[in-house]
């Protein structure tokens, strides 16, 4: 115990002192040699403690005593203890005792099926929840040695992604890309889109109210390597819910066995490593350092027994918080050994936005400038803002509407805006000072969308009272009211040769009006449910449209023949042409969750990338030169991706 002290005394005070950008054991200073002969006693006690729970079968005990029935995982299946020791022996560098009878254990429990199975433990191996436990597990501890299963278990996760994963605990999201990885591919999309639908965020971030179905959401936004949503605001509820002794449980204890490790893996990937997260890290390694045990192993706490899962997780507390260093190289593919514990942090992931800008309330429209050097963005606190798309910097504001902004659009010359609100008026704007050029009234409903004609002369508004309007630039005088919808108008198109103008119901309809004669030339009755959004492609041959409940149309403009159906999850709110004709954007996402944009080939309407976004998204823009797309969205951000060569 005396010696134990001596330790957690020796972790809190480095902690309290951490500078590096990554904790680290090896200084040459007296503090780090007493650290580093710490973790030497530490990692002998390990091996001590395997050494006893190694069985000749290549297999190992949950704990010293053989009738230890284990803890958590080890307790629901006997291949926990195997895979945990096999992952720590292939942190720090060291051989198994049987390393190829483990093999050949490991590939014993693996149906013709694919499924890997346990024996003993609480989990029914037939179930979804032992199917999916055990296959990860199996090929988890088979890629950290270097071999490849029997059978192929894909086959296992494509069945239970059907419909059993709904029925799945919280805190099994990330073993799907996890255990697809493993087997060398990701995770396919339509899987991918369905899981992500599960994970619902309140407002401070988390997941189910708990630790562990947090830490599984930000490691699957982790494997795939996209930004995890609302990552700021989990970040600060699990340093606001670290206890005084280091330590995390937001549930009921049996539920919450791993906590300090997923606060930590957390932190460490979603802190930006910020000295808050860092001081946390020491009182985590402190806590996980109370749990050590004078036979070598670590009980999940204070007290309680040595077990082969609490060791896998303590240890992996220790090697993030720098107390503990793994092996030099590090294994193969360190980011999938097991739970992330090497995982190596990065600034930026690859599917991160170019930028991300942070507004004070949601995002209904965005549009960029005929250059692409602005980006103009609605927004429900009646400010307009124009924007350097580069930068983020704030160069004008459009301030007059008494409500919500809807839309936004630019003038082919630029030096226009106009907007549409929810105080039933439009605006044109100068949009180098912001001043209001025209107040447009004449609406009896929110305008919800605004375009100008091709040949500049036109301001056409649409509103929820059914009618769209058309007013003369120059003066801001009514010129004309189309009627036609029977219910909301959502969604304004203009062909690029000025013939004429599209507009999407909330009637299910679209109708095309003719410019010249201001009549209807054709409807198209496209839908039972709502038309949220309508997009011509540049050179007017193809129209798409976005439907509520799930689903983006492409038309021939030429015959009007429908040459796509795209299915999708949730509200489809927003489509947008690219302007050099390549590609399509579209989204999927439902309230109060975060959506994904959707890049696409607009010959076949396959994805050729996709974009997560942290909220619901209600508007899109392509950039002048289709390589960059802006995404408005219900969370009150803006998001824009850089799209790579190879896709547009």
């Amino acid at each position: 115990m005396r010696r134990l002290l001596m330790i957690l005394c020796v972790v809190v005070a480095a902690s309290s002192h951490a500078t590096e950008p990554t904790p680290t054991l090896l200084q040459s200073t007296p503090l780090a040699e007493k650290q580093s002969s710490t973790a030497d006693e530490i990692l002998q006690g390990l091996k001590d403690f395997y050494r006893k729970t190694a069985r000749p079968d290549g297999s190992f005990q949950a704990g010293i005593d053989p009738q230890y029935r284990g803890m958590s995982d080890s307790a629901s299946s006997d291949l926990a203890a195997v895979t945990y020791a096999v992952t720590i022996h292939k942190t720090f560098g060291w051989k198994l005792p049987h390393e190829e009878k483990t093999v050949e254990f490991l590939l014993s429990r693996q149906k013709t099926n694919g499924a890997f199975f346990n024996v003993a433990g609480t989990v029914d191996p037939e179930s979804p929840e032992g199917r999916t436990y055990n296959t990860t597990q199996g090929l988890v501890a088979l890629h950290a040695l270097g071999r490849k299963p029997r059978y192929n278990p894909l086959p296992v996760f494509e069945a239970i992604l059907k419909e059993d994963y709904k029925q799945l605990p919280a805190y099994s999201t990330s073993f799907f890309p996890l255990a697809y990885l493993c087997a060398g591919q990701p995770i396919p999309e339509k899987a991918d889109r369905g899981i992500r639908s599960l994970m619902v965020q309140d407002e401070t971030g988390y997941s189910n109210d708990h630790v562990a179905a947090t830490f599984h959401a930000s490691h699957y936004y982790r494997l795939v390597e996209e930004e995890t949503p609302r990552a700021k605001e989990m970040v600060v509820r699990i340093l606001r819910d670290q206890k005084p002794d280091g330590s995390w449980f937001l549930n009921m204890p049996a539920r919450d066995r791993h906590a300090t490790f997923d606060a930590v893996f957390t932190l460490r990937h979603e802190g930006k490593n910020s000295p808050a997260c860092r001081a946390a890290f020491g009182k985590a390694a402190a806590w996980a350092l109370s749990c050590r045990n004078p036979d070598g192993g670590f009980g999940h706490f204070p007290g309680s027994t040595s077990d082969a899962d609490a060791a896998y997780f303590q240890v992996g507390t220790l090697v993030m918080a720098g107390i503990l260093k793994p092996a030099d190289p590090l294994p193969p593919d360190p980011h999938l050994l097991s739970w992330g514990h090497l995982m190596p942090v990065v600034d930026k992931r690859e599917h991160a936005p170019q930028l991300s800008l942070a507004l004070p309330s949601w995002v209904a429209g965005v549009a960029f400038s005929p250059c692409g050097d602005r980006l103009a963005i609605a927004s429900s606190d009646a400010i307009a803002r124009i924007i350097d798309p580069q930068t983020c910097r704030e160069l004008v504001k459009c301030q007059g509407h008494n409500d919500a902004i809807a839309s936004v659009h630019f003038h082919p010359a630029g030096k226009l805006l106009a907007t549409g609100s929810y105080d039933h008026t439009a605006a044109i704007w100068d949009a180098a000072t912001g001043k209001r050029l025209h107040r447009l009234v004449g609406h009896r409903g929110i305008v919800t969308s605004v375009v100008f004609s091709p040949d500049k002369t036109t301001l056409a508004t649409a509103s929820i009272d059914g009618t769209i309007k058309l007013w003369d630039v120059a003066t801001g005088q009514l010129k004309a009211t189309l009627n036609g919808h029977k219910s909301w108008v959502n969604s304004l198109a203009y062909r690029a040769s000025g013939e004429w103008l599209v507009s999407g119901s909330s009637d299910g309809t679209i109708i095309v009006w003719s410019t010249q004669t201001e009549t209807p030339l054709r409807t198209l009755d496209v839908t039972k449910g709502e038309v949220r959004s309508i997009a011509l492609s540049a050179d007017g041959t193809l129209l798409a449209a976005g439907l509520r409940y799930g689903t983006v149309k492409v038309w021939s403009t030429a015959d009007w023949k429908e040459l796509l159906a795209l299915p999708g999850q949730g509200d489809m709110c927003a489509v947008a042409f690219s302007p050099n004709g390549k590609l399509l954007a579209t989204t999927e996402g439902d309230w109060n969750r975060g959506g994904l944009v959707k890049i696409r080939d607009v010959t076949t309407g396959n994805p050729v990338a996709h974009f997560q976004h942290t909220g619901e998204i209600i508007s899109l823009a392509f950039s002048n030169a289709s390589d960059v797309i802006a995404a408005g969205a219900a969370d009150k951000t803006v998001r824009l991706w850089k799209i790579a060569p190879g896709s547009r």
